[in-house]
């Protein structure tokens, strides 16, 4: 079964599955003889299809061209021998299949995807390694935030005095103590929710109601 002519399929269909038909028949069929008999079947199979006589010599003269003699018949272009016949045979096992084609691009992918893998693992090796130096850069420090406040200037090396007179000489001494400041919840509202000028807030037309 083929595609009848008649159809909604793009043209080139109609082109691709007669040079597929006359490429299986070629590639199966040993000898001239099977196959002149085989490519008038195809012609008629066509014909039943609806296909035009001229479309399918137009085809079959693509398929042949670099076999046709200048006594083939006008009507049914067509190898003419068995030496040309076994020359065009040679020519198209020799090329590779849809299947073994789609085999090669798959096996080139997977190769592709292997060389990739190969790359991206030492990064993504250094990546994690990096990630536990700097998990094990903070794992001996002790953090403790305070606010910042005028008043409590000096705090933080207070804080530094206590913890070294009391965890020096202890096993506890090699956790180092890290002192950050916060800013005042309240002056950090104020500086980013800053209310506008009370002169902003008033009615301008309400001094002239007066």
């Amino acid at each position: 079964t083929v595609v009848s002519f008649l159809s909604d399929h793009p043209r080139h269909v109609f082109r691709n599955v007669i040079q597929t038909v006359l490429t299986r028949a070629v590639r199966y069929l040993s000898t001239f003889e099977i196959f002149n008999h085989e490519r008038r079947a195809i012609r008629l199979m066509f014909l039943y299809n609806r296909y035009p006589s001229n479309y399918i010599n137009q085809q079959f003269e693509k398929f042949f061209a670099d076999y046709l003699s200048s006594t083939s018949p006008p009507i049914l272009p067509m190898i003419t021998n068995e030496s040309q016949f076994l020359a065009l045979r040679q020519k198209l096992l020799n090329e590779p299949t849809a299947k073994q084609t789609q085999l090669a691009i798959s096996a080139a992918t997977v190769q592709l995807t292997q060389r990739t893998q190969n790359v991206i693992q030492p990064n993504i090796n250094n990546f994690e390694a990096t990630i536990q130096r700097n998990n094990d850069k903070f794992k001996k420090n002790f953090f403790i935030h305070i606010t910042h406040e005028a008043r409590l200037n000096g705090l933080a090396r207070e804080i530094h005095i206590i913890h070294d007179n009391h965890f020096k000489n202890t096993d506890k001494a090699e956790i180092r103590l890290v002192v950050g400041f916060r800013n005042n919840p309240n002056i950090e509202f104020e500086l980013s929710r800053k209310r506008p000028a009370s002169s902003l807030l008033k009615d301008p037309l309400a001094k002239s109601k007066r």
